[in-house]
């Protein structure tokens, strides 16, 4: 080894001039650098994320709940429609009845197929 790394005035002069001369701040400056521009490409990278993924599911659910708050305000506009046009035919059946006694004898009203039976007429199914 040369004798000036072997120095105790070389290695005491480096310390100095490196405490002194900012190069211990300048390393510092650099790894807290480093760690900002980590910091900094990890917020850019949940940016795209948020942007190319998460906004995209979030308006297809808004959509989707939209288009399923509308199917079930129809849903309860046809259960009402099939509630009223049960017991609109239901006084229709007792008024024929009064008015001529055997009209539903020639004319029996039609059977309840078994797959509306469920939302129009649920009471009518057997408990199981």
């Amino acid at each position: 080894m040369p004798p000036l790394f072997s120095s105790t005035e070389f290695w005491t002069s480096l310390i100095v001039a490196l405490i002194g001369g900012g190069g211990v701040g300048a390393i510092i400056g650099a790894i807290s650098s480093r760690r900002k521009d980590t910091a900094d490409i990890a917020a850019q990278a949940c940016d795209i994320l948020t942007d190319s993924v998460i906004k995209p599911l979030r308006e297809q659910v808004e959509s989707q709940e939209s288009q399923i708050q509308h199917l079930e305000d129809r849903q309860r506009k046809y259960f009402a429609l099939a509630a009223y046009t049960r017991q609109l035919f239901h006084w229709l059946g007792l008024f024929c009845e009064i008015v001529e006694p055997d009209f539903l004898a020639r004319h029996p009203k039609p059977h309840l197929p078994d797959e509306l039976r469920a939302d129009v007429a649920p009471e009518t199914l057997e408990d199981e």
